[in-house]
């Protein structure tokens, strides 16, 4: 019988760990329902590399504990206290990304990116309805840093979807 070094099992746990999902559905959904009045789970999808849920919204209202900046700058100052929304009537949350980024690099191209590796875990459905409401001026864009979940309430599609990268 051959013998399997113990560097070597650990290789294999830590691999077989890493493409184990980030979070699940339930932990998801407790952490949104923090901030948002989730209904039925409309898509989710979740690996080692990357989540993506989409969630039907009971109400398009934030709660308390998400403050909501109405500019970029605003926002940023927020995102000290670990999470913000942005509601920036007429600027859509791609474009708003776009102005992260600028105004603050660190932060805006870790929240580009999580949406960005986000489509791994979406289907072609979940992608297309994303894209609509990163485009949509009146979607709203949230950020929680401690997980490194973007967000983008659709009031008028009555969605928010929550992506999640590599981190």
């Amino acid at each position: 019988m051959a013998v399997v070094p113990n560097a070597m099992l650990a290789g294999v746990a830590l691999a077989t760990l890493g493409a184990c999902a980030r979070e699940d559905e339930a932990a998801m959904r407790a952490r949104l329902e923090q901030w948002f009045r989730l209904g039925e789970t409309a898509y989710f999808q979740a690996r080692g590399d990357c989540v993506a849920g989409v969630f039907r919204l009971k109400a398009a209202d934030v709660g308390a504990g998400m403050p909501v900046a109405g500019s970029v700058p605003e926002m940023l100052w927020a995102l000290r206290a670990g999470r913000a929304a942005l509601d920036d009537a007429g600027t859509a949350p791609d474009a708003a990304l776009v102005q992260l980024a600028n105004e603050e690099r660190a932060t805006g191209m870790a929240m580009r990116r999580a949406g960005l590796e986000a489509r791994s875990c979406m289907d072609d459905g979940a992608e297309g309805a994303f894209r609509r409401a990163l485009l949509s001026p009146e979607a709203l864009l949230a950020y929680d840093s401690e997980s490194g979940t973007v967000m983008v309430m659709d009031p008028g599609r009555n969605l928010l979807f929550a992506a999640m990268g590599e981190g």
